[in-house]
């Protein structure tokens, strides 16, 4: 068994765990080993062809829930999700964290960049956000890059009298190719592996990529656990890949201080395995989805939907009304195949006219429900994902469904689809010709196997809370039964952060890891 040693030991590399490896050794005298799981795939590789691009997705792009109604996209190379996402850079919400102060106990993460949170000079989430935003040139893009597609459902909602912004996105001179979700082969999307993760590199942080951890070390020191590294193994790398920093085979990492990084499917799963203490029962549960829900609109004519900037216009008009939101996204053949509805030549016939084909998603903002989960199935060894929407969320829903197939009428459609074969009113399926009938949407049940939900946005399973009856971690993200364990990704959330989370993840990274270079003592380092 290979044997490492070091101080701080990171798993996980995606939008938490690279910006912490890279603020962690701007201190610059400390030992730092980052572990990804997945493979080290560079602009090199990214080919943009959908089935080669599947190796850098969680269970190579197939995991789902356990009955597998609803796909739950995710990122595993190194840069995680932010090497394939679209770039939707929403900033931490104020009103959510400062819900999360009053309800779970939350200290610091002030939004006043005055402020010295834990008596740190300059330490303050307002800062952890400016200081990520310029770091992965978060921008709005300028009217020429915003492509036939996106300008449907601005102009939709604009008839509807309904609000719609521009994203901000983070890209440094985007060339328009429409393959981000396949990695950027131009280095223009700014993810963690060429921004975050490319600076702690030079300084000297090492990645060992290709590590699939199987437990966490914990001992018993004076009464209390305490983390002591990680175990695991090192696979072959994966051709495409850049070489790795150790040879392949069993894995053993000390360090004085462990933090997690796995995202909110594969940290609660972690500690499950590892046998971290869960006296309240809670590790894994009330995960968060942000389920989302494609509509499809059928036009006369040939438009730009994938090409170009995929996503730059968004409606927020119902999110504190009904908590949702109107994103605009397109995807690439193979995946449209999944999403567009109808089986034989029904099918066949909406993928002829993919090219006529305009597109955008509901994005539900789902509530906290503990029979909604993740678990650890020590028999098949694998994380299994449990979700079923709400009653209520359901409601919210179908509210939002009537909208979106108002909007896209008023975009132009001729005809506008839901991926589903459910029987609604008087339609045999959600296929609609006039917008009269969008009424029938609140007669969507979302029955598995019958509705295509989506997912990419999992969070909250292991809970931030100063009471370990609420959460497994306190506001410093340090476990509340384990010494020098950090958790530190979207899993921490005690509920959805209300938007895309990248840059919340990324923040909160930054945050953490400034504290804890003004704090290292405290870790005993």
């Amino acid at each position: 068994m290979n044997r490492l040693v070091c101080d701080v030991l990171i798993i996980g590399s995606g939008a938490a765990g690279g910006v912490l490896a890279a603020t962690l050794s701007e201190s610059g005298n400390k030992r730092i080993i980052l572990v990804e799981k997945g493979g080290h795939f560079t602009h090199e590789f990214f080919n943009q062809n959908e089935l080669d691009m599947r190796v850098l997705y969680a269970e190579a792009g197939q995991r789902a829930t356990a009955d597998g109604a609803i796909p739950v996209r995710g990122g595993e190379c190194v840069g995680g999700g932010t090497t394939v996402n679209v770039a939707l850079s929403f900033d931490p919400i104020a009103g959510v964290w400062e819900g999360w102060k009053r309800d779970f106990g939350l200290t610091g993460f002030s939004f006043d960049e005055t402020a010295r949170d834990y008596g740190i000079a300059d330490l303050s989430l307002a800062v952890a956000t400016r200081e990520v935003r310029r770091r992965v040139n978060v921008h709005a893009p300028p009217d020429d890059q915003v492509n036939d597609n996106n300008r449907l459902l601005a102009g939709g909602c604009a008839s509807l009298g309904i609000t719609a912004r521009r994203f901000e996105l983070n890209m440094r001179d985007c060339i328009g190719c429409g393959y981000c979700a396949e990695g950027c082969a131009y280095d223009r999307k700014q993810g963690t592996m060429i921004t975050f993760i490319a600076d702690a590199l030079a300084r000297g942080v090492q990645l060992i990529h290709h590590c699939e951890i199987a437990q966490l070390l914990l001992e018993e020191r004076a009464g209390r656990r305490v983390a002591v590294g990680a175990r695991g193994v090192v696979h072959a790398t994966t051709p495409g890949s850049r070489p790795n920093s150790v040879a392949s085979g069993p894995l053993e990492i000390r360090a004085g201080l462990v933090i997690l990084c796995g995202g909110a499917v594969q940290s609660p799963a972690l500690l499950l395995r590892s046998g971290h203490p869960d006296p309240h029962g809670i590790i894994g549960r009330g995960l968060i989805l942000h389920p989302s829900l494609p509509i499809l609109g059928l036009m006369d004519h040939d438009i730009v939907n994938y090409r170009g900037i995929s996503g730059s216009i968004y409606s927020d008009h119902f999110y504190r009304s009904h908590g949702f939101y109107f994103e605009c996204l397109f995807g690439h053949p193979l995946y449209a195949s999944v999403v567009f509805p109808g089986i034989g030549a029904d099918h066949f016939d909406l993928m002829l006219g993919f090219s006529r084909t305009a597109a955008f998603g509901v994005m539900l903002v789902d509530s906290v429900d503990k029979a909604n989960r993740v678990e650890w199935d020590r028999i098949h060894q694998r994380a299994v994902i449990h979700y079923r929407l709400t009653a209520p969320d359901k409601e919210r829903l179908r509210f939002a469904a009537t909208k979106a197939v108002e909007v896209m009428f008023a975009a132009g459609a001729r005809e506008v689809l839901l991926p589903s074969q459910e029987p609604i009113g008087a339609l045999p399926t959600p296929r609609f010709r006039a917008p009269a009938e969008a009424s029938a949407c609140s007669e969507l049940q979302f029955q598995p196997y019958m509705t295509t939900v989506t997912s990419a946005h999992c969070q909250s399973t292991v809970k931030m809370a100063e009471d370990p009856r609420l959460g497994v971690v306190n506001s410093r993200s340090e476990s509340h039964d384990v010494v020098n364990l950090l958790i530190c990704d979207s899993s921490v959330f005690p509920t959805s952060c209300g938007a895309n989370p990248m840059i919340s993840i990324m923040a909160m990274a930054r945050y953490q890891g400034r504290r804890v270079v003004a704090e290292w003592s405290r870790y005993g380092l």
